[in-house]
Parts: C-alpha cells; structure tokens; sequence
C-alpha cells in the first residue's frame, strides 16, 4: 500500500513524515548561479546538514562482495559527501541521488540505470505507484496512460517527474527526495543498489578510458584519479592525456579541474595519499578486465 507523505517547511528548511510518522529532514533550500550557462536555478541540498543522519559508505562494509573495487570507489564518495541519502535538485542535473551523485539528466546514465532497478524492487509501490519499468524503460501509469519519462536520447520527463523546474522548489520534489531517503534509510537492498552501480560505473570507465588513453599496467591511484576526473566530468581526454604523458602524471592529474573544484580535488588527493600502498601496489590489467 502507497506511503503517504507530507510535508513540513521551516524557512528554508523542508522535513517529511512517512504516513504519519516522525518528521525526518529532506533538504535546505539554495540557490544557485550557473556561471557556464548563466542560469538560476532554486532547489534543494541535504549534504554536509547534521540534520541528515550518517548513513555513509564505508568500503569495510562491501569488501567481501566487491574486493578491491569496494575500496577503488571509496575517495570518490569521500568527495561526493559519502552519504547514502545525498540530495541536490538545484544545477541543471535538475535530481542528483546517492553517495556517488548520479544525475538525472543523462540518458541511459547511472541515475536511470539505478532507478530502473529501484523501481523494480517490490518496495516500489510503497513508494512510487505510478511507476513501472516497461521494455526496460521507465513509465508513469497515469488513469489507463502510459508515459514513457526516459529513452536513449532524453530524460526530459523524469527529471519534469522528480523536480518540475529549476524556478522554485516544488511539493512534488520534496516528495521524491523524501521518498528516497525514506526508502533508502529503511530498506537495505536500496543501499547496496548504490554500491552496485558505483562499481559498475566505475568499471565502465576504467575499460573505456584504457581504451582511451593506454591505462594497461597502470597503478590504481592513478587510474582512481582518471575515474573520478571522468565520474564528474570536469576534464576531457586531451587534458587526461596530457597529465599522463607528463613526469608527474598523478600531480597533474590532480591539479586538473582545481580552479573551480578546488575542495574536491584536495580531497580526492588526501583520499589517494592516505590509501598509499594500498592503491600503487596495484595495475589495470586489459587482459582481465581487473586489477592485479
């Protein structure tokens, strides 16, 4: 049976209870300047608030199941905040999720991958009633209708689903935000769904960006810090390259991006440094497709 879910706002500050519960907290309301387009935007975060409980990622917790990978993605989730719960609905991913930040607004990209499969689960319609998966697609059921909200080329209507606009913060993606915090903080599979994804994302890059950029026999700190560069998308190939063929190719694969992501990249070299042999001890192998 559908949750209900309402909502609570105090200033800038919006909670949630689940049929009647406890009133857990959602997010703070921000506002947002895109220096690259120019846009406003209006919308929500819940990372670093001491409202949100810590439910965060710990590598200890996924080494039996994912080995070395579980430990591979750790420093990227250090820099995404590391909190399952994680919400941002205010730049133009219009819905970002989870402690790795996957974004909405990529078709077939690692938030519509992870969503298909939280849809799938037999908590859904606890949570979303009007959502199924279609022919591998996401569809809203709407009085006899059916609305495909992505495809290959557009996430248009999901993200319309889960955040209307980037004007104001709207009810509807209050609701979403607390119904994935709700379901992620009470259903475990939920979490490790996440962990799933990042692995699985993070194994695609590294098989594309080896195909890319010659990673074969490469140490993990180094391929660690292409993936990150790669998962957040503030530098292009060329400039990978570069920093590779370069004498200190990790300091400068560090360096990349941190003019504007100057916090990130000092963590993400904390987080490299303080894992020291752990990482340079071990190589991307092509052959298997793993490190060794």
């Amino acid at each position: 049976m559908a949750i209900h879910f309402e909502i609570e706002r105090s200033g800038r500050k919006f909670s949630s209870r689940a049929d009647g519960g406890a009133a857990f907290f959602v997010g703070s309301q921000t506002s947002y300047h895109d220096r690259t387009s120019g846009d406003d935007f209006e919308g929500l975060y819940n990372v670093p608030r001491r409202e949100l409980p810590k439910l965060l990622y710990k590598a200890s917790d996924y080494r039996g199941m994912y080995k070395f990978w579980a430990d591979f993605i750790e420093p990227t989730s250090k820099c995404e905040g590391g909190n399952f719960l994680t919400l941002n609905t205010y730049d133009r991913a219009r819905f970002t999720w989870g402690f790795a930040q996957f974004g909405a607004h990529v078709p077939d990209g690692d938030f519509v991958h992870f969503f298909r499969d939280m849809i799938g689960r037999p908590e859904c319609s606890d949570y979303f009633p009007d959502l199924v998966v279609r022919d591998g697609r996401v569809v809203k059921i709407s009085g006899g209708n059916v609305v495909a909200l992505e495809s290959a080329t557009s996430t248009a209507r999901l993200m319309d689903y889960l955040n209307p606009s980037m004007a104001a913060v709207e009810d509807s993606e209050v609701i979403c935000g607390a119904k994935l915090i709700h379901w992620t903080t009470s259903v475990q599979h939920a979490r490790e769904l996440q962990v799933m994804h990042m692995v699985g994302v993070f194994k695609r890059l590294m098989k594309d960006c080896d195909a890319r950029l010659n990673l074969d026999g490469r140490t993990a700190d180094i391929c660690l810090a292409i993936c990150d560069i790669r998962h957040q998308g503030r530098a292009r190939m060329p400039a990978i390259q570069s920093a590779l063929d370069s004498n200190r190719p990790l300091g400068n694969l560090l360096s990349l991006g941190s003019i504007a992501y100057r916090e990130r990249c000092a963590t993400l070299k904390a987080e490299i440094a303080a894992r020291g042999s752990d990482l340079t001890s071990k190589h991307w192998s092509r052959q298997i497709g793993d490190f060794v």
